[in-house]
Protein backbone atom coordinates (compact mmCIF):
# COMPACT_ATOMS: atom_id res chain seq x y z
CA UNK A 1 0.00 0.00 0.00
CA UNK A 2 1.65 3.76 -0.88
CA UNK A 3 1.44 5.94 2.05
CA UNK A 4 -0.54 8.07 0.04
CA UNK A 5 -3.50 5.91 0.01
CA UNK A 6 -2.58 5.18 3.97
CA UNK A 7 -2.58 8.99 4.00
CA UNK A 8 -6.20 9.09 3.03
CA UNK A 9 -7.29 6.36 4.78
CA UNK A 10 -5.72 7.37 8.32
CA UNK A 11 -7.55 10.91 7.19
CA UNK A 12 -11.24 9.59 6.70
CA UNK A 13 -10.74 7.64 9.81
CA UNK A 14 -9.90 10.84 12.07
CA UNK A 15 -12.79 12.42 10.30
CA UNK A 16 -15.13 9.09 11.76
CA UNK A 17 -13.87 9.68 14.97
CA UNK A 18 -14.98 13.09 15.29
CA UNK A 19 -19.02 12.45 13.63
CA UNK A 20 -20.61 11.68 17.15
CA UNK A 21 -22.69 8.80 14.95
CA UNK A 22 -19.47 6.38 14.71
CA UNK A 23 -21.44 3.22 14.84
CA UNK A 24 -24.40 4.38 12.72
CA UNK A 25 -22.22 6.11 9.73
CA UNK A 26 -23.24 4.99 6.55
CA UNK A 27 -21.53 3.90 3.43
CA UNK A 28 -23.05 7.20 1.37
CA UNK A 29 -21.52 9.61 3.68
CA UNK A 30 -18.17 8.18 3.77
CA UNK A 31 -18.05 8.08 0.02
CA UNK A 32 -19.03 11.54 0.32
CA UNK A 33 -15.86 12.32 2.16
CA UNK A 34 -13.67 10.16 -0.04
CA UNK A 35 -14.95 12.25 -3.05
CA UNK A 36 -14.24 15.22 -1.20
CA UNK A 37 -10.76 13.86 -0.83
CA UNK A 38 -10.23 13.54 -4.63
CA UNK A 39 -10.34 9.58 -4.23
CA UNK A 40 -12.12 7.26 -6.79
CA UNK A 41 -13.98 4.76 -4.86
CA UNK A 42 -14.45 1.75 -6.95
CA UNK A 43 -16.23 -0.47 -4.07
CA UNK A 44 -17.46 0.51 -0.22
CA UNK A 45 -19.52 -2.32 1.65
CA UNK A 46 -20.24 -2.96 5.05
CA UNK A 47 -19.29 -6.28 6.35
CA UNK A 48 -17.05 -7.69 9.43
CA UNK A 49 -13.81 -8.08 8.79
CA UNK A 50 -11.45 -10.41 10.98
CA UNK A 51 -11.05 -14.21 11.64
CA UNK A 52 -12.55 -15.43 14.56
CA UNK A 53 -14.95 -13.04 16.24
CA UNK A 54 -14.95 -9.70 13.36
CA UNK A 55 -15.47 -6.36 13.67
CA UNK A 56 -17.89 -4.17 11.90
CA UNK A 57 -16.81 -2.14 9.49
CA UNK A 58 -16.99 0.80 5.89
CA UNK A 59 -14.43 -1.55 3.76
CA UNK A 60 -13.30 1.12 0.52
CA UNK A 61 -11.78 0.15 -2.21
CA UNK A 62 -9.37 3.09 -3.46
CA UNK A 63 -7.07 2.28 -6.60
CA UNK A 64 -6.81 -1.77 -5.70
CA UNK A 65 -5.93 -1.17 -2.16
CA UNK A 66 -8.72 -1.90 0.64
CA UNK A 67 -9.20 0.27 3.89
CA UNK A 68 -11.64 -0.50 6.89
CA UNK A 69 -13.17 2.34 8.92
CA UNK A 70 -14.68 0.27 12.05
CA UNK A 71 -17.96 1.42 13.37
CA UNK A 72 -17.58 0.32 17.01
CA UNK A 73 -14.75 2.15 19.12
CA UNK A 74 -11.62 -0.03 20.27
CA UNK A 75 -11.74 1.18 23.72
CA UNK A 76 -15.69 1.59 24.13
CA UNK A 77 -17.48 -1.46 22.60
CA UNK A 78 -19.62 -3.44 25.72
CA UNK A 79 -18.93 -6.57 23.47
CA UNK A 80 -15.17 -6.29 23.27
CA UNK A 81 -15.07 -5.60 26.83
CA UNK A 82 -17.00 -8.94 27.50
CA UNK A 83 -14.73 -10.83 25.00
CA UNK A 84 -11.85 -9.14 26.62
CA UNK A 85 -12.97 -10.29 30.52
CA UNK A 86 -13.51 -13.41 29.25
CA UNK A 87 -10.07 -13.92 27.53
CA UNK A 88 -8.42 -12.57 30.50
CA UNK A 89 -11.24 -15.34 33.18
CA UNK A 90 -9.42 -18.00 30.45
CA UNK A 91 -6.09 -16.71 30.89
CA UNK A 92 -5.85 -16.95 34.61
CA UNK A 93 -7.09 -20.29 34.38
CA UNK A 94 -4.18 -21.37 32.32
CA UNK A 95 -1.66 -19.73 34.82
CA UNK A 96 -3.19 -21.94 37.64
CA UNK A 97 -2.38 -25.20 35.48
CA UNK A 98 0.72 -23.55 34.43
CA UNK A 99 0.09 -23.93 30.81
CA UNK A 100 -1.07 -21.93 27.98
CA UNK A 101 -3.97 -21.89 25.69
CA UNK A 102 -2.89 -25.08 23.17
CA UNK A 103 -2.77 -25.46 19.79
CA UNK A 104 -4.72 -28.81 18.45
CA UNK A 105 -7.02 -29.57 21.01
CA UNK A 106 -10.52 -29.11 19.92
CA UNK A 107 -13.01 -26.75 21.69
CA UNK A 108 -14.93 -28.88 23.56
CA UNK A 109 -12.42 -30.85 25.39
CA UNK A 110 -10.82 -27.12 25.75
CA UNK A 111 -13.70 -26.04 27.49
CA UNK A 112 -13.90 -29.32 30.04
CA UNK A 113 -10.48 -28.67 31.17
CA UNK A 114 -11.31 -24.71 31.94
CA UNK A 115 -14.31 -25.96 33.69
CA UNK A 116 -12.48 -28.88 35.81
CA UNK A 117 -9.85 -25.91 36.63
CA UNK A 118 -12.04 -23.13 38.23
CA UNK A 119 -12.94 -25.24 41.53
CA UNK A 120 -10.36 -26.25 43.48
CA UNK A 121 -6.69 -24.85 44.56
CA UNK A 122 -3.75 -25.12 41.70
CA UNK A 123 -2.68 -28.29 43.18
CA UNK A 124 -6.22 -30.05 42.35
CA UNK A 125 -6.40 -27.86 38.89
CA UNK A 126 -3.26 -29.30 38.15
CA UNK A 127 -4.28 -33.10 38.49
CA UNK A 128 -7.62 -32.53 36.45
CA UNK A 129 -5.68 -30.78 34.00
CA UNK A 130 -3.39 -34.21 33.32
CA UNK A 131 -6.38 -36.47 33.73
CA UNK A 132 -7.51 -34.58 31.02
CA UNK A 133 -4.82 -34.53 28.88
CA UNK A 134 -3.67 -38.17 29.56
CA UNK A 135 -6.24 -38.91 26.69
CA UNK A 136 -5.38 -35.98 24.49
CA UNK A 137 -1.65 -35.57 24.36
CA UNK A 138 -1.14 -39.46 23.64
CA UNK A 139 2.05 -41.38 22.57
CA UNK A 140 0.41 -41.02 18.94
CA UNK A 141 0.31 -37.47 19.59
CA UNK A 142 3.56 -37.23 20.74
CA UNK A 143 4.85 -38.98 17.70
CA UNK A 144 3.12 -36.37 15.60
CA UNK A 145 4.67 -33.53 17.06
CA UNK A 146 8.29 -35.10 16.99
CA UNK A 147 8.15 -37.07 13.78
CA UNK A 148 6.07 -34.39 11.46
CA UNK A 149 6.94 -30.99 13.45
CA UNK A 150 10.29 -30.92 14.20
CA UNK A 151 11.90 -31.59 11.08
CA UNK A 152 9.99 -28.87 9.53
CA UNK A 153 10.95 -26.37 12.09
CA UNK A 154 14.67 -24.21 11.68
CA UNK A 155 14.63 -24.41 15.76
CA UNK A 156 13.98 -28.02 16.11
CA UNK A 157 15.12 -29.97 13.63
CA UNK A 158 18.49 -30.03 15.66
CA UNK A 159 16.47 -31.08 18.42
CA UNK A 160 14.43 -33.97 16.22
CA UNK A 161 17.46 -37.14 17.42
CA UNK A 162 17.45 -35.87 20.99
CA UNK A 163 13.55 -36.15 21.25
CA UNK A 164 12.88 -39.72 19.43
CA UNK A 165 16.08 -40.82 22.03
CA UNK A 166 13.91 -39.07 24.61
CA UNK A 167 10.33 -40.42 23.88
CA UNK A 168 11.80 -43.74 23.45
CA UNK A 169 13.56 -43.93 26.51
CA UNK A 170 10.67 -42.57 28.84
CA UNK A 171 8.55 -45.15 27.40
CA UNK A 172 11.02 -47.63 28.21
CA UNK A 173 11.12 -46.17 31.74
CA UNK A 174 14.20 -43.67 31.75
CA UNK A 175 11.66 -41.01 32.79
CA UNK A 176 13.87 -38.39 34.68
CA UNK A 177 16.30 -38.93 31.95
CA UNK A 178 13.98 -37.95 29.26
CA UNK A 179 12.67 -34.78 30.92
CA UNK A 180 15.98 -33.55 32.00
CA UNK A 181 17.79 -34.21 28.39
CA UNK A 182 14.62 -31.98 26.84
CA UNK A 183 14.57 -29.26 29.62
CA UNK A 184 17.80 -27.39 27.83
CA UNK A 185 15.85 -27.50 23.77
CA UNK A 186 13.27 -24.86 25.29
CA UNK A 187 16.26 -22.54 25.49
CA UNK A 188 18.61 -23.51 22.49
CA UNK A 189 15.11 -23.62 20.44
CA UNK A 190 14.77 -19.84 20.93
CA UNK A 191 18.19 -18.76 20.63
CA UNK A 192 18.04 -20.02 17.24
CA UNK A 193 14.41 -18.38 16.56
CA UNK A 194 15.83 -15.21 17.38
CA UNK A 195 19.62 -16.20 16.01
CA UNK A 196 19.38 -14.14 12.87
CA UNK A 197 18.81 -10.73 14.83
CA UNK A 198 20.16 -10.24 18.41
CA UNK A 199 21.74 -13.30 21.24
CA UNK A 200 23.35 -10.80 23.78
CA UNK A 201 20.29 -10.51 25.75
CA UNK A 202 18.69 -11.85 29.01
CA UNK A 203 15.93 -14.87 28.47
CA UNK A 204 13.08 -12.76 28.95
CA UNK A 205 13.35 -10.31 26.39
CA UNK A 206 14.58 -13.07 23.88
CA UNK A 207 11.02 -15.07 25.13
CA UNK A 208 9.69 -11.51 24.32
CA UNK A 209 11.40 -11.03 20.71
CA UNK A 210 10.52 -14.34 19.37
CA UNK A 211 7.07 -14.51 20.65
CA UNK A 212 5.94 -10.80 20.22
CA UNK A 213 7.22 -11.31 16.29
CA UNK A 214 4.77 -14.23 15.62
CA UNK A 215 2.26 -12.42 17.28
CA UNK A 216 2.71 -9.18 14.97
CA UNK A 217 2.83 -11.24 12.28
CA UNK A 218 -1.50 -13.09 13.09
CA UNK A 219 -2.22 -9.14 14.11
CA UNK A 220 -1.33 -8.42 10.30
CA UNK A 221 -2.91 -11.46 8.95
CA UNK A 222 -6.51 -10.71 11.05
CA UNK A 223 -7.85 -8.13 8.79
CA UNK A 224 -7.44 -10.08 5.87
CA UNK A 225 -4.49 -7.47 4.46
CA UNK A 226 -6.73 -4.57 4.69
CA UNK A 227 -5.28 -1.34 6.46
CA UNK A 228 -7.21 -0.82 10.08
CA UNK A 229 -6.51 1.80 12.73
CA UNK A 230 -3.61 1.37 14.65
CA UNK A 231 -5.50 1.33 17.53
CA UNK A 232 -7.60 -2.13 16.33
CA UNK A 233 -4.19 -3.53 15.27
CA UNK A 234 -2.60 -3.52 19.13
CA UNK A 235 -2.05 -6.96 21.04
CA UNK A 236 -4.04 -5.62 23.93
CA UNK A 237 -7.31 -5.11 21.54
CA UNK A 238 -6.78 -8.73 19.60
CA UNK A 239 -6.03 -10.50 22.53
CA UNK A 240 -9.88 -11.23 23.04
CA UNK A 241 -10.67 -11.65 19.13
CA UNK A 242 -8.00 -13.32 17.33
CA UNK A 243 -7.63 -16.75 19.21
CA UNK A 244 -3.89 -17.19 17.70
CA UNK A 245 -3.02 -13.56 18.79
CA UNK A 246 -4.32 -15.36 22.26
CA UNK A 247 -2.77 -19.01 22.21
CA UNK A 248 0.64 -17.41 21.39
CA UNK A 249 0.58 -14.45 24.50
CA UNK A 250 -0.51 -17.24 26.35
CA UNK A 251 2.42 -18.96 26.05
CA UNK A 252 4.67 -15.85 26.08
CA UNK A 253 3.36 -16.17 29.96
CA UNK A 254 3.87 -19.20 30.32
CA UNK A 255 7.40 -19.56 29.21
CA UNK A 256 8.43 -16.11 31.50
CA UNK A 257 6.10 -16.57 34.66
CA UNK A 258 6.43 -20.28 35.17
CA UNK A 259 9.29 -21.99 32.82
CA UNK A 260 12.12 -19.41 33.00
CA UNK A 261 10.48 -17.82 36.33
CA UNK A 262 13.90 -16.96 38.77
CA UNK A 263 14.12 -19.47 41.81
CA UNK A 264 13.10 -16.93 44.68
CA UNK A 265 9.94 -16.38 42.71
CA UNK A 266 8.64 -19.32 41.36
CA UNK A 267 5.25 -21.06 43.06
CA UNK A 268 4.20 -23.41 41.11
CA UNK A 269 3.02 -26.97 41.35
CA UNK A 270 4.41 -28.83 38.78
CA UNK A 271 8.18 -27.73 39.38
CA UNK A 272 8.76 -27.81 35.39
CA UNK A 273 11.20 -24.87 35.90
CA UNK A 274 14.74 -24.05 34.18
CA UNK A 275 16.13 -22.28 37.19
CA UNK A 276 15.15 -25.44 39.66
CA UNK A 277 16.63 -28.05 37.10
CA UNK A 278 19.77 -26.15 36.36
CA UNK A 279 20.32 -25.08 39.98
CA UNK A 280 19.31 -28.17 41.68
CA UNK A 281 16.30 -26.29 43.65
CA UNK A 282 14.48 -28.95 43.42
CA UNK A 283 13.77 -32.33 41.96
CA UNK A 284 10.42 -32.13 41.04
CA UNK A 285 10.80 -31.40 37.92
CA UNK A 286 11.24 -35.20 37.44
CA UNK A 287 7.00 -35.56 37.37
CA UNK A 288 6.41 -38.11 34.87
CA UNK A 289 4.06 -35.20 32.84
CA UNK A 290 6.41 -32.91 32.20
CA UNK A 291 7.59 -34.83 29.67
CA UNK A 292 4.40 -34.68 27.71
CA UNK A 293 4.40 -30.95 28.49
CA UNK A 294 7.92 -30.64 27.09
CA UNK A 295 6.88 -32.52 24.33
CA UNK A 296 3.81 -29.88 23.55
CA UNK A 297 5.88 -26.43 24.56
CA UNK A 298 8.61 -27.59 22.06
CA UNK A 299 6.17 -28.23 19.42
CA UNK A 300 3.98 -24.77 20.09
CA UNK A 301 8.20 -22.94 19.64
CA UNK A 302 7.88 -24.49 16.11
CA UNK A 303 4.97 -22.85 15.62
CA UNK A 304 6.51 -19.62 17.04
CA UNK A 305 9.37 -20.14 15.21
CA UNK A 306 7.28 -20.50 11.63
CA UNK A 307 5.66 -17.26 12.27
CA UNK A 308 8.60 -15.44 13.40
CA UNK A 309 10.07 -15.99 9.89
CA UNK A 310 6.86 -16.13 7.63
CA UNK A 311 7.52 -19.37 6.85
CA UNK A 312 4.17 -21.23 8.17
CA UNK A 313 6.02 -24.61 8.07
CA UNK A 314 3.87 -26.19 11.49
CA UNK A 315 0.84 -26.44 10.81
CA UNK A 316 -2.55 -24.87 13.02
CA UNK A 317 -4.75 -27.73 12.17
CA UNK A 318 -3.50 -31.25 13.75
CA UNK A 319 -2.23 -33.90 10.80
CA UNK A 320 -2.99 -37.45 10.39
CA UNK A 321 0.11 -39.83 11.27
CA UNK A 322 2.47 -40.56 8.39
CA UNK A 323 4.72 -43.32 7.75
CA UNK A 324 7.03 -41.83 9.93
CA UNK A 325 4.76 -40.53 13.39
CA UNK A 326 3.74 -44.27 12.62
CA UNK A 327 6.59 -46.12 13.03
CA UNK A 328 7.94 -44.04 16.39
CA UNK A 329 4.28 -44.86 17.94
CA UNK A 330 5.00 -48.38 16.95
CA UNK A 331 8.38 -48.59 18.31
CA UNK A 332 7.62 -46.49 21.58
CA UNK A 333 4.49 -49.14 22.04
CA UNK A 334 7.25 -52.15 21.44
CA UNK A 335 9.65 -50.40 24.10
CA UNK A 336 6.67 -50.18 26.56
CA UNK A 337 5.74 -53.78 26.30
CA UNK A 338 9.02 -54.75 26.79
CA UNK A 339 9.78 -52.68 29.83
CA UNK A 340 6.22 -54.79 31.27
CA UNK A 341 8.67 -57.67 31.03
CA UNK A 342 11.30 -56.11 32.01
CA UNK A 343 9.90 -54.48 35.37
CA UNK A 344 7.96 -58.34 36.48
CA UNK A 345 11.75 -59.99 35.74
CA UNK A 346 12.90 -57.42 38.30
CA UNK A 347 10.68 -57.38 40.44
CA UNK A 348 11.06 -61.58 40.93
CA UNK A 349 14.96 -60.69 41.52
CA UNK A 350 14.13 -58.36 44.37
CA UNK A 351 11.73 -60.77 45.69
CA UNK A 352 14.10 -63.85 45.52
CA UNK A 353 16.58 -61.39 47.52
CA UNK A 354 14.10 -60.86 50.19
CA UNK A 355 14.54 -56.92 49.09
CA UNK A 356 11.14 -54.52 47.90
CA UNK A 357 11.91 -53.12 44.62
CA UNK A 358 13.35 -49.38 45.40
CA UNK A 359 11.43 -46.43 44.46
CA UNK A 360 12.63 -44.09 41.50
CA UNK A 361 12.22 -40.33 41.24
CA UNK A 362 9.34 -40.99 38.30
CA UNK A 363 8.02 -44.30 39.41
CA UNK A 364 6.46 -45.24 42.89
CA UNK A 365 5.49 -48.61 41.49
CA UNK A 366 3.26 -47.47 38.93
CA UNK A 367 5.28 -49.49 36.24
CA UNK A 368 4.59 -52.46 38.15
CA UNK A 369 1.34 -52.20 38.68
CA UNK A 370 0.26 -50.98 34.99
CA UNK A 371 2.38 -54.37 33.91
CA UNK A 372 0.32 -56.89 35.92
CA UNK A 373 -2.79 -54.61 34.62
CA UNK A 374 -1.52 -55.35 31.17
CA UNK A 375 -0.62 -58.75 31.42
CA UNK A 376 -4.14 -60.09 33.01
CA UNK A 377 -5.73 -57.93 30.53
CA UNK A 378 -3.59 -60.04 27.39
CA UNK A 379 -4.48 -63.40 29.41
CA UNK A 380 -8.10 -62.97 30.32
CA UNK A 381 -10.09 -61.20 27.65
CA UNK A 382 -7.69 -59.96 24.59
CA UNK A 383 -6.35 -63.22 23.63
CA UNK A 384 -9.58 -64.88 23.74
CA UNK A 385 -11.35 -62.39 21.94
CA UNK A 386 -8.83 -62.64 19.05
CA UNK A 387 -8.91 -66.46 19.50
CA UNK A 388 -12.60 -66.24 18.94
CA UNK A 389 -12.22 -63.88 15.92
CA UNK A 390 -12.75 -60.68 17.18
CA UNK A 391 -10.77 -57.88 15.88
CA UNK A 392 -9.15 -55.71 19.15
CA UNK A 393 -7.47 -52.56 19.72
CA UNK A 394 -5.52 -52.13 22.82
CA UNK A 395 -5.05 -48.86 24.43
CA UNK A 396 -1.44 -47.76 26.53
CA UNK A 397 -2.30 -48.38 30.23
CA UNK A 398 -2.51 -44.85 31.35
CA UNK A 399 -0.94 -43.99 34.85
CA UNK A 400 -2.40 -41.21 36.07
CA UNK A 401 -5.65 -43.38 36.95
CA UNK A 402 -3.81 -46.85 36.36
CA UNK A 403 -6.49 -47.89 33.73
CA UNK A 404 -6.35 -49.44 30.50
CA UNK A 405 -9.40 -49.64 27.54
CA UNK A 406 -9.77 -52.52 24.89
CA UNK A 407 -11.93 -51.83 21.96
CA UNK A 408 -13.21 -55.16 20.43
CA UNK A 409 -15.09 -55.08 16.83
CA UNK A 410 -17.07 -58.46 14.86
CA UNK A 411 -18.85 -57.25 12.25
CA UNK A 412 -21.38 -54.55 13.35
CA UNK A 413 -20.90 -55.24 16.63
CA UNK A 414 -18.36 -53.13 18.81
CA UNK A 415 -17.86 -53.17 22.54
CA UNK A 416 -15.69 -51.34 24.79
CA UNK A 417 -14.20 -52.33 28.23
CA UNK A 418 -11.93 -50.13 30.39
CA UNK A 419 -9.56 -51.75 33.02
CA UNK A 420 -8.72 -50.38 36.52
CA UNK A 421 -5.55 -51.75 38.34
CA UNK A 422 -7.96 -51.56 41.83
CA UNK A 423 -11.18 -50.32 42.74
CA UNK A 424 -9.23 -47.58 45.03
CA UNK A 425 -9.00 -45.88 41.50
CA UNK A 426 -10.35 -42.35 41.44
CA UNK A 427 -14.19 -42.70 40.17
CA UNK A 428 -13.61 -40.09 38.24
CA UNK A 429 -11.34 -42.15 35.64
CA UNK A 430 -14.32 -44.57 34.80
CA UNK A 431 -16.33 -41.70 33.49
Amino acid sequence: MTKGIEKHFTALWKRAQQASYLDSLTADELRVWATQRGLRVETLEERNVGLFSPTRCLVLCVEGHKGCIPLVSSSGDPDWKLRREWADRKAALWDKMEWFSPLWIPNGEVSKILKDAEGGDRKRAIELFNYHTSTLYTLAFQAVCIAQFFPKSRCLRDFEPLAREAYLAFYSGYRAASIASLIPAIEGAIDRIIADDRSDIQIPHKVNHAVERAIDRAIGQHYEGNWMPPEYLTREYLFALDERVYCLETFRRWLNNHFFRRIPEYEGVTWLNRHMFAHAGSSEWQQSSNFVRLIIALATLGVVDSWHHGSYDIPLMFPAMNDDSKLLHQQAIIRAQAQSVVIQLEEKNFHDNGRRVPVLPTDDGVTLRLARLTEDCMTDLVRPLRDAGWQVEVGIPQEDGEFMSVTAIDGDERIQVGFLYSCATDCSFAR
